[in-house]
Order: structure tokens, then C-alpha cells, then sequence
């Protein structure tokens, strides 16, 4: 791994990460802001990154390594389960404390609620996006089961079977549009397509062969609009926008990676504070739920009033002072 794929991998995780918050922001925001509730960061500018959930888990399978069983269990164990645990023991207190605020102690509530969002969701209430840990620690031992070795003959049979056949669970089960299936199994098969896919073409970026159709690919999403998928819930506008935002959104990465090679060599003094967010994006992704929640039920509870615009400052305000210590925490504590 050389250092420029590094740095360009830091710089996208940092512009990824700053968009993710953003839009949490604005959709928290949302929620107690008055009299203007927007769905969410397309209310503002157009959603060119929509990519960015399925980017996560193609940068995983960028740099995956096929390991002994026991091994990838326990190096996945350390690294994504703990931060869940970790950070859903800290939403469930958070989770608790507003329960007290707004006088709603029941079983049902402490208990029953909790448990059966865990069941179907994958995550604990008051941090939201811990759902993503919980989901890539199992895609990455399922792929490490699947997923062949470089040098196995039939490499690019078995990883295209495993692609197509994860893509169609997803897909199915948006069809089929249950309630009572657990959220991770839709998001669970469609992240192992994508790490699937960034195990595959990792060393194929920057063949023109590739780059050019991708390019040419996330323009025209650009021009006739963005095919987005809500990839926790598996949600989309219908099937023809699901089944086009699969080759749009490799086309996406594929695209973005290539720019942040670019900015990284080329424009490097842009890209460094990037970078720099971009080696803390695990702290901040899992900690960021906890300061838009808290805050949401914080301003919520006021019973007043208040505008969209200073709900949302008020949100990326704690960011800008909680973030930056628990990233301080995080370096000092070794997490």
C-alpha cells in the first residue's frame, strides 16, 4: 500500500464523513426546526454524493485480506463490535436520561423498544448509525468465507456470482417489502455486493478501460438526476431506480476515488486537513449520532419554538466542540 493510496483513501473518508454528519444535521434539525422540516441534505444541494454509504463498505473490501476463520473474527471483533458496544452502551444512557426527561419510564419503553430495534434494526436507540458497524462486521465474515483467493482459477466467476447473487437478495427483499424483516439483511446483502466489488476491482481503478464508462456514467447521473437508495432501509422511489442505482453508484465511487487521487497529488495543501479528518473517521462516525440525538430530544424539550436555522447551528455547533474531544479522547485512551 503506498502512500498516495493512503492519503487519497484519508481524503475521501474526510469529505464522506463531513457530508454524512451534514446531512444527519439537517435531518435532526428537521425534526425540531420550525416552520420549515426538510427530508434531508438534497433540500439544499443535490445529492452528488449518494454514493457515500456504499463507499464505506467498497473501501473496506478494497483493503480486505482473506484470513483463517478464527482470525477475522477476533481482528473484527476488536475493532467494529467493541466501538458498537462501546458507543451503543453510551446512546442507551443518553436513551434513558430523555426517557426521564420527558417522563416515559415503562418497560415497554426501557425494555421492549430497545430489544426489538436491535432485532430488526441492528442498532441501539439514540445512535442511529452504529448500524453500519454492525452490519460490516458481518459482511466481512461472510466474505471471508466466500470470497476467493487472488490466485484461484475461477477468481472473477466466483466473485461476480457472489455479486449478482447479493445484489438480487437485496433487491428481492425491496420487492417482497416486508415490515418484519430485519433491516440487516437487506443492507447486509447489498454491502457485501459493494465490498464485494471494491475486493475485486481494487487494482482496476485507474484502467481506462473502467475509468472512462464510469465517468461517463456518474455525468449522466449528474444531468438526468441521482437514483438514490436509502441503503439502511433498503428504500427507494421503485425498482427501476433501485436496479439503476446499483451501476450508478460504482460508477460514483469508481469516479470519486479517481478525483481524490487527483486532489491528493495535485492540489495536496487542499486535500491535508481532509486527510487529517479522515484518519479520525471511525470516531467521529460512531460519536456523531450521540451529539445529533442528544441534541434533537435537548431542543425538542424546550416546548418552544424554534427555527430550523438555529436548530441546525446549534446541532453542527456541537459538533464543532464534542467532535474535535472525542477524537482527542480516542488518541489518548488508544480506541
Amino acid at each position: 500500500m503506498t502512500k498516495e493510496r493512503i492519503s487519497y483513501v484519508d481524503l475521501g473518508a474526510g469529505i464522506m464523513i463531513l457530508w454524512m454528519i451534514l446531512g444527519h444535521a439537517i435531518m435532526a434539525a428537521g425534526f425540531v426546526g420550525e416552520p420549515f422540516r426538510p427530508s434531508g441534505i438534497t433540500d439544499y444541494v443535490p445529492n452528488i454524493l449518494f454514493f457515500f454509504m456504499p463507499w464505506f463498505f467498497y473501501k473496506s473490501g478494497q483493503f480486505f485480506s482473506k484470513r483463517l476463520f478464527r482470525e477475522e473474527l477476533k481482528k473484527d471483533w476488536d475493532k467494529l463490535i467493541r466501538q458498537f458496544l462501546l458507543w451503543s452502551a453510551i446512546g442507551y444512557v443518553s436513551y434513558l436520561i430523555s426517557l426521564v426527561v420527558y417522563d416515559s419510564l415503562t418497560f415497554r419503553s426501557i425494555v421492549y423498544l430497545p430489544i426489538r430495534h436491535f432485532i430488526f434494526g441492528g442498532v441501539i436507540e439514540l445512535n442511529q448509525p452504529l448500524w453500519f458497524l454492525f452490519t460490516l462486521f458481518g459482511v466481512r465474515q461472510i466474505a471471508n468465507i466466500l470470497l476467493p483467493y487472488e490466485d484461484d482459477k475461477f477468481y472473477w466467476l466466483k466473485c461476480i456470482s457472489i455479486i449478482i447473487v447479493a445484489f438480487s437478495i437485496s433487491f428481492g427483499l425491496f420487492c417482497l417489502n416486508c415490515r418484519f424483516i430485519p433491516e440487516w439483511l437487506a443492507n447486509g446483502s447489498a454491502g457485501l455486493a459493494f465490498f464485494s466489488l471494491g475486493y475485486c476491482f481494487q487494482k482496476y481503478e485507474t484502467k481506462w478501460c473502467l475509468l472512462v464508462p464510469c465517468v461517463f456514467g456518474y455525468v449522466a447521473c449528474c444531468i438526468w438526476g441521482f437514483p438514490d437508495v436509502g441503503m439502511r432501509s433498503n428504500s427507494c422511489e421503485n425498482a427501476i431506480i433501485y436496479l439503476l442505482n446499483i451501476p450508478a453508484t460504482f460508477a460514483g465511487i469508481i469516479t470519486f476515488n479517481f478525483a481524490c487521487r487527483l486532489v491528493s497529488k495535485y492540489l495536496h495543501y487542499l486535500s491535508v486537513p481532509l486527510e487529517y479528518i479522515g484518519k479520525y473517521a471511525m470516531i467521529i462516525y460512531v460519536s456523531h449520532g450521540i451529539i445529533y440525538g442528544s441534541m434533537s430530544w435537548i431542543l425538542d424539550s424546550l416546548n418552544y419554538n424554534i427555527s430550523y436555522t438555529c436548530a441546525l447551528w446549534l446541532i453542527i455547533g456541537s459538533y464543532i466542540v464534542f467532535l474535535p474531544l472525542f477524537c482527542y479522547l480516542s488518541k489518548k485512551i488508544h480506541i
